[in-house]
């Protein structure tokens, strides 16, 4: 793999500043906070492990593995982002490796890595296929891949998408320029739980699957939460996430826990 051409498609200046809406509703925060616990809790770093954080950027969960004790690489295409990793490192007193560089060219030797964490970023990759045959190709025998990614056929998205018909039928206009089920123009997939697994069993076993949050994208969702008080939302939501638990395909984001097959180098 050409590592420039590869890096000649992404951004390079990259940054999240703009990622969360201006108004986060309880959704959102939900969403985002649920994400990372449920993927660090898949993870479940040891001490000394090495793990390889894909698209680490700002390093958040990065430091949060290397405090577990494991010994962790960020790798980032994004100079604008691995100066924000590089300054949360620092103000958390962990020690976490940045390196810049690219999913689909790992600056790492075969079957070298314990546990390849990869959370959100897949779709942010040129060749997102290519990156899971590094991961592959990067893991120990009998090391583990989590992938957690935003799931855009979810069953909030799918609703949220049949009630904008409704509303355009009826004729009424929405001033949003992008739906929240709209892929973000810096995604190169638009993923859903189906395509990821086919990509992922092209050369990981799935040991786990996990879903995470129910209904974020349907209409007034958000909104009708932030008028309740937080106990209230947060016992709503919380029950939601048990429910998306038991159906990754509908739920917001899908977590896989994967292993190398057969314990095969991948080249």
């Amino acid at each position: 793999m050409d590592r420039d051409r590869i890096k000649a498609r992404i951004d390079l200046e990259w940054d999240d500043d703009e990622v969360l809406p201006e108004v986060v509703n309880p959704d959102v925060e939900f969403l985002f906070n649920r994400m990372t616990e449920a993927t660090l809790e898949t993870v479940a770093a040891r001490d000394g492990e090495m793990i390889l954080d894909i698209g680490c950027g700002r390093a958040g969960d990065g430091v949060e593995l290397a405090k577990r004790g494991a010994t962790v690489v960020g790798i980032e295409a994004s100079r604008v982002m691995l100066a924000h990793a590089r300054e949360h490192v620092n103000g958390n007193g962990a020690h976490v490796t940045l390196v810049h560089g690219v999913g689909e060219c790992l600056p790492v030797r075969h079957q070298s890595v314990d546990k390849v964490l990869c959370k959100g970023a897949l779709d942010h990759f040129a060749e997102p296929e290519v990156v899971i045959g590094q991961i592959a190709r990067a893991l120990k025998p009998e090391g583990q891949a989590i992938i957690a990614l935003a799931n855009f056929e979810s069953l909030g998205f799918k609703l949220g998408r049949r009630v904008y018909s409704l509303k355009l039928a009826l004729g009424f206009k929405d001033g949003k320029t992008r739906m929240p089920w709209e892929p973000p123009p810096d995604h190169t997939c638009k993923f859903d739980y189906f395509l990821l697994r086919r990509m992922v069993d092209a050369h990981l076993e799935v040991e786990e699957e996990v879903g995470v949050s129910f209904l974020f994208g349907f209409p007034w969702w958000g909104v009708f939460l932030a008028r309740c008080p937080r106990k209230v939302y947060s016992t709503l939501l919380g029950m939601l996430d048990k429910v998306a638990r038991r159906f990754p395909s509908l739920s917001d984001v899908v977590i896989l826990r994967c292993r190398p097959r057969n314990g095969e180098c991948v080249d």
